[in-house]
């Protein structure tokens, strides 16, 4: 049991774009899931914040488009041991008939998913943007939906420590918002 749920923890860390361990930390510290949430993870990628998050006890429904996608989350989530219900379809077309999330998190997408979701008025949503541009449109649409939005540049490098050299570097702009209609 050991092995295999070591070889599920090796799977979570082949990590797609946008999913560096730190990223998906801090995605996790301000969606706060917690015990009966609805937490949708879209995008789900490797599956690492789906798991992450039923392991603190929200029910989970991570969405991706690509099947491969979808089987490593699946894979990941009975390493571990935890309910993830994965939903394949391409959003925001798929959200249509999903449950109201509480929290979710969107690894891709753009405005038009960011829109989509904020339309079903979740408390928290997290996402990420590769540019400065990117971000301040996807800040806008969350704002313009009666989101409050904070973001910060959140920056990754990997290094050789044998001899403290740069092997790879990850810079994001991490979104988080929050309903303006809900106490901080």
């Amino acid at each position: 049991a050991e092995a295999y749920r070591a070889a599920g923890a090796e799977r979570m860390q082949e990590a797609g774009e946008g999913e560096f361990p730190g990223l998906r930390a801090a995605q996790l510290a301000r969606l706060g899931p917690r015990t009966g949430d609805l937490l949708w993870d879209i995008g789900s990628g490797s599956g690492a914040l789906a798991v992450e998050a039923a392991r603190f006890g929200a029910a989970v429904l991570a969405v991706d488009a690509d099947p491969a996608a979808c089987a490593r989350t699946d894979a990941a989530a009975r390493a571990f041991g935890v309910p993830v219900q994965v939903v394949r379809g391409q959003a925001p077309h798929v959200l249509e008939r999903l449950p109201e999330p509480d929290v979710v998190r969107i690894g891709g997408g753009g405005v038009p998913v960011a829109t989509a979701v904020a339309d079903r008025r979740p408390e928290r949503i997290v996402t990420h943007a590769s540019t400065r541009d990117e971000a301040e449109a996807l800040g806008g649409a969350l704002t313009g939906n009666g989101y409050t939005v904070e973001c910060s540049l959140l920056q990754s490098v990997d290094l050789d420590t044998t001899a403290w050299t740069e092997r790879e570097r990850s810079v994001v702009f991490l979104l988080s918002a929050r309903r303006s209609d809900l106490a901080p």
